[in-house]
Parts: C-alpha cells; structure tokens; sequence
C-alpha cells in the first residue's frame, strides 16, 4: 500500500514539474528563434547599409575623378572610365555641325584596337539616328531600342547590339549646345544599365567641361569683346512664376537649378577650409573671389541667356555656402547677377 502510494505520489509531482518545464523550453525556443531571426535581418540591414555605402563612395571617387581632370579631352576620359561600373558598354561621340564622331569607348570588343580604330574613323549625318536628334533637339537622357529606323544600321552594325536592346543616349552640354552624346548599355553587365549615376557624372563633366573653357585674357580686365559673356550687377530677380512657365522652361529652370548646386557642391568638396575661414572673417566672397568667379562665369555662360535668367548660383551660393545670411558674402561680393552677350 505504501509502495502504491509513493508511485502516486512520484508521478504527481513529475507531472508538476514537467508541465512548468516543457512550457519554459517551449518559450525559450521560441525566444531563441526570435532572437535568432532579429539577428539575421539586424546583419542584413548592417550589409545593406555597407553596401550603400560603399556605392556612394564609390560614386563620390568617380565624381572626384572627372572634377580633377585638366583639360576637356580629360574629362571625356574621367567619365568613360567612371561610367563603366554603372552600364555595360558606353562610348563618347562627338558632335559638330550636324555630323557624329565617334570619339572614344569602353567595354567593346575587349577593347580591342581594332575596334578603336573603326570608332575613331566613324562618322554619321545626325539625321541618320533618330534618337541622336532627339538629344540634341531637348538636351535631355533619351531612352531606345537598338532599331535601325532609331539609331542607324551603320552604329548598331558597328556596335553589335541585339535588334531591340534598351540603350541610353546623355547629352553632354556646353553653352546651351550639346557638343557630345554618352551612348551606355547594359551588355555584359550583371548588374544592368544605373541610368541615374551616368545622369549624374554627365552633369558633373558638363560642369567641368564649362569652367575649363573658361579662358583669361586681357580683354576681360577693361571689358569684353563681341561675342563674348559679359557678367553685369543687376537688381535681385524674382523668382519665376512657376504655374506660367511651359513645360520647357520649368525645364531649364531645374536644369540650371541642378547646375548651380554642382558648382557650389564643387567648392564644398575642395574649399572647405577656405570657406570655414570666409564665415569667420564674414567675407566668403574675399577668401573665395576667384573660385567663385570661375563658378559663376561657367553658370552664366550655360543660362544667362535662356527663359532660366534667375541667378541660381547666387540663391546656391547664399543658402548653402552663407547659410541664408548675405552678409556672410562680405562687402565686395557683387551679388545676383545675369549674363548678357555683347555684339
């Protein structure tokens, strides 16, 4: 009787235990599991977020590399090679007096000189290539398919490229005036074709291109001569009214809009020590006068004379480098200014 009782008794208490004991391990695996799915998404996002990183660097080196070439054929080969990470194939055509050239290019035929050789040779009437045209007509990023009918049998011969593949076609521009075209596409690539980094290194070698066609000469102490950009003072501009603008020039105004803020960016990146000293004297424009002289003169020369006549670089320069305080510019800085052409 005794025996029956301490089995009974044993297996109350197992029962007590077991039941406290199998639902703890219960909750500490589902526990571990969270905690194990928490550090699997917390290690993606950390990869997620290196490989951001990574990518902008990345994009900041190729942006460096355009802006510290010194002469324009330089910058033509700074955004080639900088180019080549964020497409498959690209290649650099001239274009003057309504023929194409083909300049220089990357990714074709392993480079091979032969192919060199039969770009460098290559040579096209504008209206052959649809598509060309309508780069320069708009001065914008145009989108095709590799057709005959769009881009002409003599390039896509040249060029090998499968009868509707997606290209992308990026004016360079100088002066109001495309003077090359960035043909990029995704062939070879694994990664595809990143359309908003070539838009970006694109708009940076135009900036570039602009300040290094920059010349002095002595004509600019006494005035200009005809035909050339003559900056004069003017009365601070309003700002456009936006709901009258065509669907053009809000164009243009983003354009030059986009164009002021590469500029100003520029001198951030390679004056920031100047700039700390030109808030502290409260003359930015006394420690930066030629920098920004350059800066402005470049910005003037592209959109001084269109519908975009607002001084955008100045806007950038007072909320960005002065932080909305003009008197941070110092006294001899000649504020807003237009560009008009003499002769």
């Amino acid at each position: 009787m005794a025996a029956e009782l301490d089995e009974t008794i044993d297996s109350i208490l197992q029962q007590a235990f077991d039941q406290p004991l199998a639902a703890l391990r219960h909750e500490l695996a589902e526990r571990l599991s969270r905690e194990l799915a928490a550090a699997k998404e917390a290690a993606g996002v950390e990869a997620a977020r290196a490989a951001k990183c990574a990518a902008i660097e990345a994009l900041g080196l190729a942006v460096r590399r355009i802006r510290h070439a010194s002469s324009i054929p330089e910058v033509g080969g700074a955004l080639l090679e900088t180019a080549a990470p964020y497409c498959g194939r690209a290649a650099l055509m001239v274009y003057k007096g309504d023929v194409v050239t083909g300049w220089r290019a990357t990714g074709f035929d392993s480079g091979s000189p032969a192919f060199a050789e039969s770009w460098a040779r290559f040579q096209m009437p504008l209206r052959q290539a649809p598509a060309l045209a309508q780069v320069v007509e708009t001065h914008d990023a145009v989108i095709s398919l590799s057709l005959p009918d769009h881009l002409s049998p003599a390039l896509l011969e040249l060029f090998a490229v499968p009868p509707g593949e997606k290209v992308y076609l990026l004016p360079l521009s100088v002066r109001q005036k495309v003077v090359a075209i960035l043909y990029a596409d995704a062939l070879g690539s694994p990664d595809g074709i990143q359309p908003a980094a070539l838009e970006l290194l694109c708009s940076v070698a135009e900036a570039t291109i602009e300040v290094l066609s920059i010349r002095p000469s002595p004509a600019r102490a006494e005035g200009r001569e005809a035909g050339e950009l003559s900056v004069e003072p003017t009365a601070r501009p309003a700002p456009p009214d936006w709901e009258a603008l065509s669907p053009e020039e809000r164009d243009m105004h983003r354009r030059a809009q986009r164009f002021a803020r590469l500029l100003v960016a520029d001198l951030q990146l390679y004056r920031a020590l100047e700039i700390r000293e030109g808030k502290v004297m409260r003359n930015l424009y006394g420690r930066l006068k030629e920098e920004i002289d350059k800066s402005r003169e470049a910005y003037h020369r592209k959109f001084g004379q269109t519908a975009a006549g607002m001084d955008y670089f100045h806007l950038e320069l007072l909320r960005t480098l002065a932080g909305d305080n003009e008197e941070l510019l110092g006294p001899d800085y000649p504020g807003p200014m237009v560009g008009a052409l003499m002769g």
